[in-house]
């Protein structure tokens, strides 16, 4: 019995171990690329949440939402919000 396989023009066959190698690849370029953007300032943070500044300065004086602060600056944390919101939503 024969078979005939045609593949579209640009096609890449890979072997599962040489995919599990780019992906995490990828994943590693994402996340070096994302590091950057991790930490924001409380304009960020309102843009983020999607409520105003002075909503978000409210939250950080009642110590609903989790910052951090070095000095006068205060900064707050992608990945924390993140998990404040899932554990806020429940």
């Amino acid at each position: 019995m024969n078979f005939k396989l045609e593949l579209p023009e640009g096609t890449i066959l890979v072997d599962r171990e040489e995919l599990r190698e780019v992906l995490q690849d990828i994943v590693k370029e994402a996340w070096v690329e994302n590091s950057n953007e991790e930490i924001m300032t409380i304009r960020e943070a309102a843009e983020y949440l999607k409520v105003s500044v002075p909503t978000v300065r409210k939250m950080i004086a009642e110590k609903e939402i989790p910052f951090f602060q070095r000095g006068q600056v205060i900064r707050l944390n992608r990945s924390d919000l993140q998990r404040w919101m899932r554990r806020s939503s429940g």
